[in-house]
């Protein structure tokens, strides 16, 4: 498990600072990441356990997260190691899912 400020170090800061959108006011008027919320969202989606879906919600919004449907079966439980690909690869699940690789990669 990690902390707060474990996930949200100067490394995160750096690399997703502006990929974050302004849903559930992580972005203030003056343009900045709050912080506060940020760590409201954090603690919501379990980010000790989960932090790259944290991570992907905060840039996507909590509405494009995978559901238990859109999970292909093999895949399932997975989730997390899913999103890891989506940070790494600047995609979406759903580009990531509809692309052909090997199902070892997450395995």
């Amino acid at each position: 498990m990690k902390s707060f400020d474990e996930v949200v170090d100067s490394e995160f800061l750096k690399k997703y600072s502006d990929k974050i959108k302004g849903c559930y006011a992580l972005i203030d008027k003056q343009g900045r990441l709050d912080l506060e919320n940020l760590r409201t969202l954090f603690y919501a989606l379990k980010g000790e356990e989960n932090p790259y879906r944290f991570t992907y919600a905060a840039i996507h919004g909590m509405q494009d997260l995978m559901s238990t449907w859109d999970v292909p079966p093999k895949f399932r439980g997975q989730e997390e190691r899913i999103y890891k690909m989506c940070l790494d690869k600047d995609t979406t699940w759903e580009e990531l899912l509809g692309q052909k690789f090997d199902e070892n990669v997450l395995l």
